[in-house]
């Protein structure tokens, strides 16, 4: 997709009156795909006032490559990796909108997406947050449309293999529905609600982050809404959907929440689950790969949190979290 021009990606915005939605993009080394995320966007709001604000979080090629073909787009000075949560933080505190839109640089919007949320904002005056329908490559619905807050049944039910959680990529999201958490990866925030309760935590560095969000605001007596019709093609994790690395940040970003939010007891039982799963899926790849390349991939993706139990089980502590230990080998 080619890149448009710097008054088109301006959208309706005058310069004098405030944009309606402030769209934050985080990147980490997002050269490859950014275009394409910026690109989708003229064409995903094209009646509402809106800005983008990015923050590169990597090595600073995709900054460069913005400021180069997106001259429209604010980049706001990047300081380090400083993680998802912070890094949004850092942007939302430049933001101008009403509402703020957190978008993934792998993902590109689909037409009058970002009008459809916006809208939904009007249809549904009492909730906080507005998310989209994430497609794969297929263009079929990617498990990231049912994210739920972590539960010690829920991850017992894994172990056992009898997961409610589990999504259905076939399944077609028809029609709008309350939901009891949204992807990160595509969802809008009123801006009220955001500062409420102080935006996300940035003592998670990645991942269950928005999760973190999510309860905290429904805690407060908000709801959220999955809405549709606001589509975007989602290539998770740059088209590497699962990987050691990311599967070790998402068991510390769960025990993290379960730090924060759990008594000891429940953050026992749930080191105790999450390990029991990934011993499951890391065992069931050595015996099975041989046979099926999935069931081998599932394994090797879960053998650092099988294997590294201590890389993880404390979250992102700073003395025996998961980025501590990292900065110590």
């Amino acid at each position: 997709m080619t890149a448009p021009s710097s008054a088109r990606l301006a959208g309706l915005a005058d310069g004098t009156a405030a944009p309606v939605v402030s769209v934050l993009v985080v990147a980490y080394n997002s050269a490859a795909i950014i275009a394409d995320c910026l690109a989708s966007i003229p064409e995903a709001c094209t009646r509402y006032r809106y800005e983008v604000l990015l923050i590169d979080n990597g090595d600073g090629s995709t900054e460069t490559l913005v400021a180069k073909e997106f001259p429209s787009v604010q980049i706001v000075p990047s300081q380090g990796n400083v993680g998802f949560a912070a890094a949004n933080n850092i942007l939302a505190a430049q933001a101008q909108g009403e509402h703020l839109l957190l978008l993934n640089p792998d993902v590109e919007l689909k037409k009058d997406a970002l009008d459809i949320l916006l809208d939904a904002a009007s249809t549904y005056p009492a909730a906080a947050a507005f998310g989209g329908v994430t497609l794969d490559r297929d263009g079929r619905p990617d498990l990231g449309n049912t994210v739920h807050v972590p539960s010690l049944r829920e991850m017992a039910s894994r172990v056992l293999g009898r997961s409610s959680a589990r999504a259905d990529p076939l399944v077609q999201l028809a029609g709008d529905a309350k939901v009891e958490a949204l992807s990160g990866s595509l969802v809008m925030f009123r801006r009220t609600a955001w500062d409420e309760v102080g935006g996300l935590d940035a003592r998670y560095f990645l991942y269950c982050e928005e999760i973190d969000l999510f309860y905290r605001l429904a805690k407060k007596g908000h709801s959220f809404w999955r809405v549709s019709a606001a589509r975007g093609f989602h290539d998770i994790g740059h088209g590497e959907a699962l990987s050691p690395t990311r599967m070790l940040y998402r068991a510390a970003g769960t025990m993290q929440f379960a730090r924060l939010h759990w008594n000891g007891l429940r953050q026992a039982l749930a080191f105790l689950f999450l390990w029991l799963g990934a011993w499951q899926r890391f065992v069931a790849g050595k015996l099975l790969g041989h046979w099926s390349k999935h069931l081998k991939n599932v394994g090797d993706c879960h053998r650092d949190i099988a294997l590294r139990p201590k890389h993880w089980r404390f979250g992102y502590d700073e003395r025996r979290g998961l980025l501590a230990r990292m900065r110590r080998e």
